[in-house]
């Protein structure tokens, strides 16, 4: 029987050294892994009370009249994400918050606003 740097022959049996304890992962192991990991890390979207809903709207109106910069605070997906800008409009048809950043005009949905802080 050949013997390899991994392989050596024990008597009449063929032992296998350290290749009998490597792990086996297959692509579906891997994909079903990922996933489990990424539905770990998601966060379930903040049930916003009457006072929580008034104070962000306090705080756009508070914005808007002062042309002030703020950081927006908003769930998608199981995920929150902050936008620093300064709020233009509010377009009530489309249900979106138009704010300006750096990379100029940017729109979020109201709904997944969940938080707003102005920057000074």
């Amino acid at each position: 029987m050949k013997t390899t740097k991994h392989t050596k022959q024990v008597g009449a049996v063929s032992d296998r050294g350290l290749i009998k304890w490597q792990g086996m992962l297959l692509t579906e192991h891997v994909r079903l892994i990922k996933a489990f990991y990424e539905e770990q890390d998601q966060v379930p979207k903040p049930e916003l009370t009457e006072f929580d809903l008034q104070a962000i709207q306090e705080e756009v109106e508070i914005a808007m009249s002062r042309r002030c910069e703020v950081q927006l605070k908003t769930w998608k997906n199981g995920a929150f994400f902050t936008h620093t800008g300064v709020i233009q409009e509010i377009d009530l048809r489309n249900g979106q918050l138009v704010y300006e950043d750096e990379s100029g005009r940017q729109r979020l949905p109201i709904e997944s606003l969940v938080g707003i802080q102005l920057v000074d």
